[in-house]
């Protein structure tokens, strides 16, 4: 952890007020152990000259939590993606190190620890300070391969008023998926830029984030609203609002999803050939009966591409390809079922996942996706196991053509 931390660290440990009122021993008896062992197998066919690629891994993520003691606790977890076999005639796909996507070179086993950090929890406020998971719209676990992403910094959250959650980070670093030490956020963005072929320096500053969640207290209808900034100093500032409404409509359960998010270059780099002044914009609008579950999507983005190292909350997110292009408009749907748990298939659900993105006055950069999904809950045979499987087709107005198909199985437990 960073020496700018320590205080942090410090001010959690001796905050808290009338320090013995609990038992130390709260933080052993009320702990807890959970996580799930999991079995991957990710294959990407290419119709060209493109390298396939394949990796299977096996491994989990394992979960430790102490209790409370005077409001003070602490966690940790584990994570680990081991190749079982080298594919040498493919290229590496992501699930374990050796190189990156594409390349051909020897899978290598990837563990380490995901989280560590303590926390306070005083007056409606949980402070948590150390390497820890984030949950919020532009900085998430990001859970596409077999590790999710994790951050290292301080995170706030106060639920003081009713139906009222206020939020705050301060982020100096993070792991992505195949990685086993931390780096600094700005390395992250400076990535992103990279893999858009633009190689430029950028400042090595803390993410700080600022976020509210409420829930309307409305009968009628379930409103929630999300409103979330980000910044960067010298490097970027961004917005993300959202809102989700649902309600009944005689037998059918009706909801809209709207959201908007703005990303601006700052400073330093607002001078250099990263610059860029970005928006996107769109909706969900569904409806579920009866086990079915019916999606329509579109959203639309700016002059410029939106840049997400961290894990995103873009409109349309597929099992390949994202809407994140510089004057893409895409249009998506989903339809969805859940066998009824006295049928015959309990534990079954699927979904049917198109969508076509379309780059303004560019034929040439169009792109549609298929997904298929399956996925079995076993829990009625055995607690805890799961398996899913997974196919896109991707088609593109020029270059190679893909499938790209996911296999899956989970065992979750509790201790």
């Amino acid at each position: 952890m960073k020496t700018k931390l320590l205080p942090l660290v410090v001010a959690c440990m001796t905050a808290s007020p009338a320090f013995a009122a609990d038992p130390i021993s709260n933080l052993f008896d009320e702990g807890s152990f959970k996580g799930q062992f999991q079995l991957f197998d990710f294959q990407r066919d290419f119709d060209g000259e493109t390298t396939d690629r394949r990796d299977t891994s096996l491994g989990g993520l394992f979960y430790l939590r102490s209790g409370e003691a005077n409001g003070v606790s602490f966690g940790g977890s584990f994570a680990s993606a081991n190749p079982i076999w080298d594919a040498n005639s493919e290229g590496i796909y992501g699930l374990v190190g050796g190189g990156a996507p594409g390349s051909i070179a020897e899978r290598e086993s990837v563990n380490r620890l995901q989280e560590y950090f303590v926390s306070g929890n005083w007056f409606d406020t949980k402070i948590t300070v150390g390497a820890q998971e984030l949950r919020t719209p532009m900085m998430n676990p990001f859970p596409l391969r077999a590790i999710p992403f994790t951050y290292r910094g301080a995170s706030v959250k106060n639920t003081s008023i009713d139906n009222l959650a206020i939020s705050a980070l301060y982020i100096t670093d993070y792991m992505g998926w195949t990685e086993e030490s931390f780096v600094s956020v700005s390395e992250g963005i400076q990535g992103e830029l990279a893999r858009s072929g633009i190689i430029v320096d950028v400042d090595d500053n803390p993410m700080l984030a600022l976020g509210a969640n409420y829930t309307l207290p409305i009968d009628s209808i379930k409103a929630k609203t999300s409103v979330w900034y980000y910044s960067m100093q010298d490097v970027y500032d961004q917005y993300h609002i959202k809102f989700d409404l649902s309600g009944e409509l005689g037998a059918t359960n009706w909801y809209f999803k709207p959201s908007y998010l703005k990303q601006d270059s700052i400073g330093n780099l607002d001078n250099t050939a990263a610059q860029f002044d970005t928006y996107q914009a769109g909706f969900h609008l569904g409806m579920k009966w009866n086990g079915f579950d019916a999606t329509v999507k579109y959203v639309t983005t700016g002059d410029g591409n939106i840049i997400a190292p961290f894990g995103d909350e873009k409109v349309i997110i597929q099992q390949v390809v994202q809407s994140s292009r510089a004057n893409e408009d895409a249009y998506g749907a989903q339809l969805a079922y859940r066998f009824a748990p006295s049928s015959a298939l309990n534990g079954v659900s699927a979904y049917l996942n198109y969508a076509n993105y379309q780059v303004d006055g560019d034929s040439s950069q169009d792109i549609d996706e298929t997904d298929l999904s399956v996925r079995y809950d076993l829990t009625e045979y055995v607690e805890g196991l799961s398996v899913r499987a997974r196919h896109a087709i991707v088609n593109y107005a020029t270059g190679d053509d893909l499938t790209d198909t996911r296999f899956y199985i989970y065992y979750k437990f509790e201790v």
